[in-house]
């Protein structure tokens, strides 16, 4: 049945991607991503996609994972509903390979190199650019599968007050409301969000295990969100730009020791803040300057209390904070032929968390003793230097990027992409790109006070690929070949201690393409790839072989009615692919009512036919119980929307 529908997934290709990217916004002509500067979309040479705002608003109660899923190489995993931690994997890289952005900065967590994008609201965010492939000669660290950057909702033309309100399944509630504008040379925006949902158990009931009775409760999730934007143009060479985000989620969740622990209730808080403020300046006619410094925050806090007396050691509330002082400066010049890139930048990271117990175990594995013990490691700095080389040139497009990144802790990693397109007329075109990248090991793994290895080097990849593009009015096709060796891969060995001792290759294929019929667009996307572990013989844990989606959109007067499914085949939970997760299909309907030229009307039924699936699973039940997480079962969500004009 999964082959089927994965067949007619790649059927449906040959005659439809991702296109309303390409059809709506005037933004989306212009990409970023893919050079650290703005170019033509058209001109990039990486494997790209951007998600508009009119896709945003089109998702509905969708959450940035489920958007993200519905792009091409992209498949997820979630731990039992929304607020639950939901990773991504590009290409079949790790869901800690990719580097993500908002405005330009990093809010990732340094403990564990992942960014809570659970708790990311979609209501905050005006594009989305996704950047498949090695970025690390842009972006140093960690961008070995790929860059995605979110970019939060700025002015438009007049002032512009909105109010969005939202209400569906599990109880779910939302509320947006905000102002955007731009008078004369200032641009501005507010923005709020308010989320709330009762959600369901976010472990599936299963009777053989322990801490079953304790895990059927609903995991509901809150989520308040702020975003804020205001630009001021000086003159025609000077402008100053000043962003700020702020997300505070308050999450339930399941755990698999409930019964050791005698906890029902389980809860966290998930705190994101970003702010930062850049300096455009235009020296002259040929070089442009951009200076951009701000902050990124994390903070994570496990809300349990236990009342094993073993546990008594721990504190009431475990913290975990990571901040992230970044600074950049990027100069752009136009030489007789091409452009000249050239960067510095700085991160300085810095973690405090709670004293974490360190326990000792006599011959017969029984426990003698606990204390508690800081991170050995608590701050390290990164310097990366970068020029890069740009170049538009009749049919041709060429980029080279060489990046140095110094590490206060770590061995200095050198980076580097080499990247050729050729345009054989205005809609077809091939490129061919190669890029060397690399992950730096994370506090967690190279400094936590147990099972951590303070001499693990930075993993390191390399990767080639080729991608043939057609582009025209009414059609789409893109079709890329890849692959990627992992080198130093960290994995956790048989005594639980991270160390660099493992291989990966990923080959692949991704095809996107859409076509519009009259009224009606056609579109999907469809990857096969082969995520092996080389030293275990073994698929790499939460990657598929083959994925896809495909929708339908038609478009009749004020209405716009759609059809999406995203399928995937099985995947394993663990590297040693013990603990198989089945494929999946989930199909959803959607419809958009402009009511008048200032209300709109959004419907979503998800997961119509009701699929029971898991997106990831729990193997830590003491009586050694799998432990599916649940997904929502058929659902739906209602959303008006007041843009007075």
């Amino acid at each position: 049945m999964k082959k089927n529908i994965l067949l007619s997934l790649l059927i449906a290709h040959l005659f439809i991607t991702n296109v309303l990217a390409d059809t709506e916004l005037k933004t989306s002509d212009v990409f970023v991503t893919a050079t650290r500067t703005p170019i033509a979309k058209n001109n990039v040479i990486a494997d790209i996609t951007i998600i508009t705002e009119e896709e945003i608003k089109f998702a509905g109660s969708s959450t940035i994972v489920e958007l993200l899923q519905r792009q091409p190489g992209i498949e997820i995993s979630n731990n039992g509903g929304p607020g639950k931690v939901s990773t991504f994997n590009i290409r079949g890289t790790s869901s800690n390979h990719s580097v993500v952005l908002i405005d330009g900065l990093r809010i990732d967590s340094a403990f564990n190199g992942l960014t809570a994008l659970q708790n990311l609201s979609l209501s905050q965010i005006e594009k989305i650019e996704i950047v498949r492939g090695p970025a690390s000669s842009l972006y140093g660290a960690d961008a070995i599968g790929g860059v995605i950057q979110i970019f939060t909702k700025k002015g438009i033309n007049g002032f512009n007050p909105y109010l969005n309100i939202g209400a569906g399944s599990y109880n779910t509630k939302s509320l947006e409301t905000g102002v955007r504008g731009i008078t004369d040379n200032t641009n501005y925006a507010i923005n709020f969000s308010g989320y709330n949902t009762e959600g369901f158990s976010a472990f599936k009931p299963n009777s053989l295990a322990q801490s079953n009775s304790y895990n059927l409760d609903k995991d509901g999730y809150n989520n308040f969100s702020l975003s804020g934007f205001l630009s001021h143009k000086f003159n025609d060479n000077d402008k100053i730009i000043l962003n700020l985000f702020v997300s505070k989620g308050s999450n339930k969740y399941d755990n698999p020791t409930a019964d050791t622990y005698r906890v029902s209730n389980f809860k966290d808080k998930q705190i994101q803040e970003m702010f930062s403020v850049a300096i455009e300046n235009k020296i002259n006619d040929k070089w442009t300057s951009n200076i951009k410094m701000g902050l990124g925050i994390d903070k994570y806090v496990d809300m349990q209390r236990s009342l094993d007396d073993f546990y008594t050691l721990s504190p009431l509330r475990d913290s975990y904070l990571s901040r992230q002082n970044q600074f950049s400066w990027i100069n752009n010049i136009k030489l007789p032929l091409g452009s000249l890139v050239m960067l510095y930048d700085f991160t300085g990271q810095k973690i405090n968390v709670s004293p974490q117990p360190v326990c000792s175990y006599d011959d017969d594995g029984i426990q003698t003793g606990c204390v508690l013990e800081p991170y050995k490691k608590t701050k390290r700095n990164n310097q990366g230097l970068m020029i890069g080389y740009l170049l538009t040139q009749e049919n041709h497009n060429f980029q080279a990027n060489v990046r140095e990144d110094i590490n206060s802790l770590y061995e200095n990693s050198t980076t580097g992409n080499l990247g050729y397109a050729f345009n054989f007329n205005p809609e077809w075109k091939i490129a061919l790109s190669y890029g060397t990248a690399f992950r730096s090991p994370t506090f967690n793994y190279a400094y936590a006070p147990n099972y951590s290895n303070e001499n693990l080097q930075p993993e390191k990849s390399k990767n080639a690929e080729a991608t043939l593009k057609y582009q025209s009015d009414l059609d789409s096709v893109s079709f890329t070949i890849f692959q990627n060796k992992i080198n130093n891969l960290i994995v956790t060995n048989a005594s639980y201690v991270p160390a660099n001792i493992n291989n990966a290759e990923i080959v692949g294929s991704t095809l996107s393409a859409s076509h519009f019929f009259g009224h009606l667009l056609l579109k999907g996307n469809y990857t096969f790839q082969l995520p092996k572990n080389e030293d275990k013989a073994a698929i790499l844990p939460l990657r598929s072989k083959e994925y896809g989606n495909v929708s339908m959109n038609y478009y009749y007067e004020n209405w716009n009615f759609g059809i999406e499914t995203s399928a995937s085949a099985k995947r394993y939970n663990d590297e040693n692919n013990n603990y198989k997760i089945s494929g999946y299909s989930v199909t959803n309907l959607i419809a958009d009512y402009k009511i008048n030229n200032e209300l709109a009307l959004n419907l979503r039924l998800n997961n119509l036919f009701n699929r029971d699936y898991s997106l990831a699973l729990n193997t830590f039940d003491n009586s050694g119980s799998i432990i599916k997480y649940q997904t929502p079962g058929s659902s739906f969500f209602i959303n008006l929307r007041y843009e007075p004009k």
